[in-house]
């Protein structure tokens, strides 16, 4: 039986010339310790945007792209195949649902998205 806590996500794949639809299940289970990781990752990140220099927040979101590819979704695709497989105007905000579902708990990130 899959948790309530599991997400999935569709990336989309290139794969010669065209692209496909690949869906991936997050990790069944994060060990508590992940929450550190992430929140550390979370503040690094506000603070760089607070300074609206690419140059400090470009490095931060890397590591979050990787953070969601390889610890959340253990290691079923890579940072960079996150990122290209993601349409430019959902990036952020999905990336910042991931986060928020480590640090703040599933129910607080999720819930409005079970009422619509």
């Amino acid at each position: 039986m899959a948790s309530k806590f599991q997400q999935k996500i569709k990336l989309m794949i290139k794969d010669g010339s065209k692209y496909t639809t690949k869906q991936f299940t997050s990790a069944e289970f994060l060990p508590g310790s992940v929450m550190d990781i992430g929140t550390d990752l979370q503040i690094r990140l506000e603070e760089a945007t607070k300074t609206n220099d690419m140059e400090a927040i470009r490095p931060i979101l890397r590591e979050c792209y990787d953070f969601i590819a390889d610890v959340i979704f253990e290691k079923q695709f890579t940072g960079q195949e996150y990122i290209d497989g993601m349409d430019a105007r959902e990036l952020l905000k999905i990336t910042a649902q991931l986060l928020g579902s480590v640090t703040s708990g599933y129910d607080a990130i999720y819930s409005e998205q079970k009422k619509k």
